[in-house]
């Protein structure tokens, strides 16, 4: 029986070792720097949402129950309101619902389920615990928890899945020829927790949109419906144009609130408004490396491998994704890693290169760009009702409704994302 080491309890990780679990041959060993989420309270009510599409939702479907125990902790979204500071809202409908689940609340069903149907020595989980060395050649990961013990564990596989900051890529890095580059998004974020309804406002957001707001091309505000009335999500800013620098107190927060997203103002409690004001500003690294793999023992995936902008929301779609890949090539090569670990690079690099892409480029920033993006979606639409033999699916519907390669969708839509690109370096 082979011994997989994962580094990393996040969905990635977690979705991997049940596919390996799932197989006879394999026992898994995981290590995590952050404590058990399942005895953290109310960790659900400060996390941030996922939404979950064609690909994630299939590599979910993969395991046995899996999905639907996900679905049942989920909201389905069918669409986005687009609102602005006066006027109705704009809807842009989707004609396949969009599965939204907060990110705390989906590693703990993968977790519980995981440590249901697996007992005994085939696996183990161990919180709290940080890779810090790695010996590529004799097989052995260091680890250190939180009490300062330092524990080492032998390996025939050791899987990276810890994550954009990953230490086994931090360490393959230093040890190996592997390169990786990093480097921060255009936009920084913060955090944004609001409530739903606003029974003395007579407001009540539909819960099965997600909703959206722009100041120009500079802030935008999105959230997503979540159990309990909840709407889960961020505020999104250029690096350069944080309006947070210029608040001195939380009144002149809720002034810029009400000025610029005046229902949303509405729908923040006095406490969201001074934990907002106080709240860390979030920056988004992105992670490109030349492969995914060292040798025949080390394997990346997920955000350690290929961190991208969550723009488009896409990042966990491929995460879960790639744990399915790991396993049909597991199946297909016999277990023989340095077959399995060669092709997944061969086929997800260029994939991850191909994200990386449609997260930065996909959608526009300047006012024309974005009514021209609409005006395509919509005629887009019409021409795949009618002549599906002919025309295909616009951009975001392939990305989200489909599970065609991103490398083809780039493909096809090359002169949409190049055109974005010029626009949005002329912003910069």
């Amino acid at each position: 029986m082979q011994k997989i080491t994962i580094i990393g309890a996040g969905p990635a990780g977690l979705l991997l070792a049940h596919y390996l679990l799932s197989r006879d041959r394999f026992q898994v060993e995981m290590y995590d720097r952050l404590d058990d989420p399942r005895l953290l309270e109310n960790a659900g009510n400060r996390t941030f949402p996922l939404s979950l599409q064609e690909r994630g939702t299939k590599a979910l479907q993969g395991i046995p129950g899996l999905a639907e125990k996900i679905a049942d902790r989920a909201t389905f979204c069918t669409g986005t309101m687009l609102y602005s500071q006066s006027g109705k809202p704009r809807i842009v409908k989707r004609e396949k619902p969009i599965l939204c689940i907060d990110r705390h609340e989906l590693v703990t069903i993968l977790l519980n389920e995981l440590t249901q149907n697996h007992t005994g020595d085939r696996l183990k989980i161990t919180f709290n615990c940080c890779c810090t060395e790695i010996d590529a050649e004799a097989k052995l990961v260091t680890l250190e928890t939180e009490n300062g013990e330092r524990l080492t564990t032998h390996y025939e596989l050791l899987v990276g899945a810890d994550g954009a900051r990953s230490r086994v890529r931090e360490c393959s890095v230093n040890s190996t020829d592997l390169n990786c580059e990093q480097s921060y998004a255009l936009d920084d974020y913060k955090s944004l927790f609001l409530n739903r309804i606003n029974s003395d406002e007579s407001i009540a957001l539909a819960p099965d949109k997600i909703h959206a707001s722009n100041i120009g091309n500079q802030i935008r505000i999105l959230l997503v419906p979540q159990p309990g009335d909840r709407l889960n999500g961020t505020i999104i800013f250029k690096r350069d144009k944080n309006p947070f620098e210029n608040f001195s107190t939380v009144a002149e927060l809720k002034a810029f609130f009400q000025e610029n997203f005046p229902l949303f103002s509405q729908l923040m409690s006095s406490e969201e408004a001074e934990s907002l004001f106080e709240r860390a500003i979030g920056r988004i690294v992105t992670v490109k490396c030349d492969r995914f793999h060292h040798s025949n023992s080390i394997l990346l995936i997920g955000d350690a491998a290929h961190a991208v902008s969550p723009s488009i929301g896409q990042g966990c779609n491929m995460a879960l994704a790639e744990a399915k890949v790991v396993a049909e090539l597991s199946d297909r090569h016999g277990d023989n890693w340095s077959q399995i670990l060669a092709e997944f690079s061969r086929q997800q690099v260029p994939e991850a290169r191909a994200l990386q892409e449609l997260s930065d480029y996909c959608f526009p920033r300047s006012k024309w760009l974005i009514l021209e993006f609409f005006l395509r979606l919509r005629i887009r639409r019409l021409l795949n009702r009618w002549f599906p033999q002919w025309f295909k699916p616009f951009l975001f519907d392939l990305i989200f409704d489909t599970d065609c390669s991103y490398s083809e969708i780039v493909q096809d839509y090359r002169f949409w994302i190049d055109r974005v690109k010029r626009n949005t370096e002329s912003f910069q």
